[in-house]
């Protein structure tokens, strides 16, 4: 795996040290991991790839400290700080953001509303004048500034799930967490909304880890890493 340098040197933000990841059943446990290592540096983006079922999106969860491994560490850090070994510890809005395949908008609030929901949860000392201020700039970003009163029933799938990448920047966080983020979009859509991801990111020095099954998609990123029988290959 290639690392990145930042101002001279690795910085680190996420490492996964023989991380195992069981789901208890009544008949065997079920191994979806054995024994992983990965890291991800400041400013990376990385495709994680893999077959229906190789445990993507449970990588992505780990990684986004939504579950814990059976087995290993995993461990986040930034500037050379003291490395945070408990997911529950992150400030998520701060530490993460995330674009699923199907976006998670609410229909009860408007396009702009919808991009400041994380701040209404998470704040982080932002004040709210900086908070619209960073909403309008990504809402035009995406192309849909002058959406900004409609409601996500009123948008089409890409125009939704561009405004989830704009909720998803909204408070600069140190990792952009992507599931199949392009999986229900048509070829042009899917283009659209992937160079946006790209871009947006580098442009914010968010790292982003996505996992696709699109190779068009992957090759935007870094590197990629292929999931196959509970190891990267």
């Amino acid at each position: 795996m290639r690392p990145l340098l930042c101002a001279g040197k690795i910085d680190m933000l996420l490492q996964f040290q023989n991380v195992s990841l069981r789901y208890p059943s009544p008949a065997e446990d079920v191994t979806v991991f054995n024994g992983i290592n990965f890291s991800l540096n400041a400013g990376e983006s990385c495709a994680i790839m893999g077959q229906s079922g190789c445990g993507k999106t449970s990588f992505l969860h780990l990684a986004g400290g939504l579950l814990s491994p059976s087995a290993g560490e995993i461990s986040w850090s930034e500037h050379g700080s003291d490395r945070v070994k408990n997911g529950k510890e992150l400030q998520r809005g701060k530490w993460f953001g995330f674009v699923l395949q199907q976006p998670t908008l609410m229909d009860s609030m408007n396009v702009f509303e919808n991009v400041l929901f994380p701040w209404r949860v998470v704040g982080d000392g932002l004040s709210l004048a900086a908070a619209k201020g960073r909403a309008e700039e990504l809402l035009e970003a995406v192309g849909l500034l002058a959406r900004r009163d409609a409601t996500p029933s009123q948008l089409s799938g890409g125009e939704c799930q561009r405004i989830a990448i704009a909720r998803a920047l909204l408070m600069r966080p140190r990792i952009v967490i992507a599931d199949e983020p392009t999986g229900n979009l048509d070829f042009k859509n899917a283009n659209a909304v992937a160079e946006l991801l790209f871009s947006l990111c580098r442009n914010g020095k968010s790292s982003l880890l996505l996992a696709t099954h699109s190779r068009e998609l992957a090759q935007h990123a870094d590197r990629s890493a292929v999931i196959e029988n509970g190891k990267f290959t």
